[in-house]
């Protein structure tokens, strides 16, 4: 029991600290608000947008023509 319990504890603090190291970028729309995403977005140039996993662990894609700016959050 107390091995699984270390290894659980292990596990999630591997998590942690591999959501640390993941670069956030702000992307300022056009109309004003912005998004953070977790790691540089992925542009698609056949479909013309951007992709990217947003703070809250989800999928994300917003067409160029929407984005503003897109900058590297500085620690």
């Amino acid at each position: 029991m107390k091995n699984i319990f270390i290894a659980g504890l292990l596990c999630a603090g591997l998590m942690v600290f591999a959501g640390c190291g993941a670069k956030h970028h702000t992307i300022t729309k056009t109309d004003g608000s912005s998004v953070v995403s977790v790691g540089a977005p992925q542009f698609d140039k056949d479909s013309n947008t951007y992709t990217f996993e947003n703070v809250d662990g989800q999928q994300t894609t917003i067409k160029r023509e929407d984005v503003e700016q897109i900058e590297e959050n500085k620690k």
